[in-house]
């Protein structure tokens, strides 16, 4: 055999090794800066390695932190709605549906809203019971869930998750509709609106789901 043949032989190997060893540094260093340009110069570079999959995963997932912020920043329901016409089966989609459903019960009016269910701390525990409305005080709303018993059970997470926000108060639970779907709203009844916004505000900084309920003025 030939010294070319011989160099060949053994010049091919070392190439991919070279060529497998760089890939590897590369995809290091794009997990690494852990950014959308860092995933596209690695698919760039590579665009036949078996990563490529992994980086476009990667690059879905950053492009929907990113809209999950905004739309957390904005507050809105259309800023919520946006997030959910992009990302429908997203990690945020239940979170975003519920602040929209929040939302949807914060426009009610207030004096709408039933009193709490006999008991301290109680919620109502039978899906066909509905309270008497209460007069026109101020309150906050913490999530809209399909049953009394999930709506019970989200405050006594409440009560963990945030330690102290939710102290002297009562849950209550208001049975709705939103888009012909049966809603349980779970709802507290505060002093004032400075209160409502306080536990909200608090409620918020630890990424919980949280709406004002602020009484129309009286004429």
């Amino acid at each position: 055999m030939s010294t070319r043949a011989l160099v060949t032989l053994f010049a091919i190997p070392l190439l991919a090794l070279v060529a497998c060893s760089r890939e590897k540094s590369d995809w290091r260093s794009a997990q690494a800066a852990d950014s959308p340009e860092s995933y596209e110069q690695f698919i760039a570079a590579h665009p036949d390695s078996t990563l490529v999959a992994t980086a476009h995963e990667r690059l879905q997932q950053l492009a929907e932190e990113k809209d999950w912020r905004a739309a957390a920043c904005t507050d809105t329901s259309d800023a919520y709605q946006q997030f959910l016409v992009r990302h429908p089966a997203g990690k945020w989609a239940k979170e975003a549906q519920v602040r929209i459903d929040n939302f949807a019960a914060g426009a009610v009016p207030p004096g709408a809203a039933p009193t709490p269910a006999a008991g301290e701390g109680a919620v109502l525990p039978d899906a066909a019971q509905t309270s008497p409305p209460a007069d026109s005080g101020y309150g906050v709303q913490l999530g809209a869930f399909s049953s009394a018993e999930r709506a019970n059970e989200e405050w006594k997470e409440l009560e963990v998750d945030a330690a102290g926000l939710l102290d002297g108060l009562s849950p209550r639970v208001v049975v709705g509709e939103s888009q012909g779907k049966t809603l349980y709203r779970l709802q507290a009844e505060v002093r004032d609106e400075v209160q409502a916004r306080a536990i909200c505000g608090g409620l918020k900084v630890a990424k919980k789901p949280c709406v004002p309920l602020i009484p129309h003025a009286r004429p």
